[in-house]
Parts: C-alpha cells; structure tokens; sequence
C-alpha cells in the first residue's frame, strides 16, 4: 500500500468523548451502556473487524458492502466508520464516498511490524540454542540470488565468527543455509542452480551437479544440511529450515562453528537441539507441523 503523507502529528491515543464507546464515536445504545465495560469492548472489536476487512479487501469499500460481509445494519457501520475517520484510522474519497485504510493505521502498523518481526520474536529461542550449544546462532533468509544473514547470536567460545546482519551468501550450493534453501524452497530456484557451473569457495565446495542433487535429497530426508569447510576453510555450519504459515520456506536457523567444536560427523543431540529450536520458530510464524522427519539422523561419512 502507498505510503500517505501523514499530518504533522504524533500516534498520542486519541482524547475520548464524555459518554462515548469508543474514541470519537457516540454511544451505540445497542451495544453499549454506561459502566458496561463488555459492551465497549464489542464497540471497539466492531471497529477491529471493520478495519481488518478493508485490509484485506485491498480497495477501497463502501459502507453497503462492509455492511453485508459484517451482517449488521449500515447505519451502526457508518457510525464506526465516522469516528475511525475522525481519528485517522480511514479515509473517505470524496467522490465515491468509499473508505479506505488510513495513515494512522498505516503508521500503526509499521511501529507494530518494528516490534513483532521475526528477529525480534525469534531472538529468545537464538539465545536459547546458543546457551545450549554454546556456538554462533545464525538466521537466515534468502531471495532468487542469495542467502542472506538476518541476525545472530555469538558463541562463547574463543574463535569469533565473521558474520554480522546483512552478510550475503550468493553461491547456495556452499553453505548449509543455501542447501536448506534448494531442499525445501522454490523448486525452480533448485533447478536454476544446478543447470549453472558451482563455483568452489574452498577445496570441499561440491561443484559436481549430480553430487550436488543426492546431498539436496538427503538434506529432504532427514530434515538438516551441513557444509564442513565448504565456504570457509576450518568452518562448519548445521542448518535447519523455517516455515511460515502457508507451508513455504522462510529460511533457515544454523549453528556455525569452528571444525574442532562443530565436527562434519554432527552429534545427534546438536542436530537434535537445532531442529527442535527451529520448529519453534516456525510455531512462531504460524507453520504447523512442517512434514520433517521425525528421526534424526546423522552422516557416517560424506560422499
């Protein structure tokens, strides 16, 4: 939605009318009545729902139509619809004189989105892991191009990491997040990549395209990647995926480490621990069970 130029004000709640249910409205007998704090809370849940079904409608509404799809009277809309005028919360066009969301609500929702995004809620279950483990906790997503770091949490251990938020992986075959991506992304993006020459990053970077597609199959099976020494010499990365709600993949959470601490033969507890924390991520986002493996499994030796 384009971004309106908001009136020089700021998100302070809006002063309340003496007797009315919700700010700037008038009483709705029908609904409310004084010291009836349940039947204000239906005035403002009314209001809620108005506004979350012209969200959803993407255009602009009229009163008639957001009447039908709420099932009460146009004249109980209308007043809701006044006082959300009011306030900043819709705008009216006056030539249709149809509604549509306004800059308050818009703003509204960019402080919320500030607040509640994925690193924010993900960042407990980081710290977590990462007290579990005692490794880098790394977050990623990606897009058509690459692999890119979210946020992370440091290990505590002596050998630092050289990652930060905004560092890019373009090449998906070398690191265990870019295989997550090929395992359970888009399956367009997985054959884009091995219809194109694998550059090698470091000696053990897979750049044989059929060795590529059995590691990407594992990977499905049992739910993980890992990428020992595959971008960096004497690094170790373990990935699992992130699902949001309609089931597609929003990235991958990873334990990075060195080779010593993070060995290619991962420890079942290790992948165990990182699975169980990015499941709980996904929770987060709305994804159910995601179909993984219930089994962890482990590599005894690497093709």
């Amino acid at each position: 939605m384009p971004s309106p130029a908001p009136p020089a004000t700021d998100l302070a709640p809006p002063e309340p009318v003496p007797g009315s249910s919700f700010a700037g409205a008038r009483p709705n007998p029908a609904l409310a009545t004084a010291g009836d704090e349940a039947s204000v809370s239906s005035t403002s849940v009314i209001s809620l729902r108005i506004l979350e079904l012209m969200a959803a409608q993407g255009a602009d509404c009229g009163i008639t139509e957001l009447a039908e799809l709420l099932g009460m009277p146009k004249a109980r809309v209308h007043r809701h619809l006044s006082a959300l005028k009011q306030q900043g919360y819709v705008t009216q066009n006056k030539r249709t004189s149809r509604y549509r969301i306004g800059w308050r609500l818009f703003l509204l929702g960019r402080k919320l989105v500030q607040q509640f995004d994925v690193v924010s809620l993900a960042k407990p279950i980081m710290e977590d892991l990462r007290n579990r483990v005692g490794q880098t906790i790394v977050i990623t997503t990606f897009d058509p191009n690459k692999v890119v770091v979210l946020d992370l949490v440091r290990g505590r251990n002596a050998l630092e990491i050289l990652l930060n938020p905004g560092t890019q992986f373009p090449g998906f075959h070398t690191v265990a997040q870019g295989k997550i991506v090929l395992a359970f992304g888009p399956p367009s993006l997985r054959e884009a990549v091995l219809s194109q020459p694998l550059a090698a990053s470091t000696p053990k970077t897979i750049t044989d395209p059929d060795r590529l597609r059995a590691e990407i199959q594992l990977v499905q099976q049992r739910g993980w990647a890992e990428a020992p020494e595959e971008v960096f010499t004497g690094i170790n990365a373990l990935a699992a995926p992130i699902f949001q709600a309609d089931g597609s993949l929003f990235g991958a959470l990873a334990i990075v480490a060195s080779i010593h601490y993070l060995p290619a033969r991962a420890h079942p507890d290790t992948v165990r621990e990182l699975m169980q924390a990015a499941a709980g991520i996904s929770a987060i986002l709305g994804a159910g069970d995601p179909g993984l493996p219930p089994r962890v499994e482990t590599r005894t030796s690497r093709a």
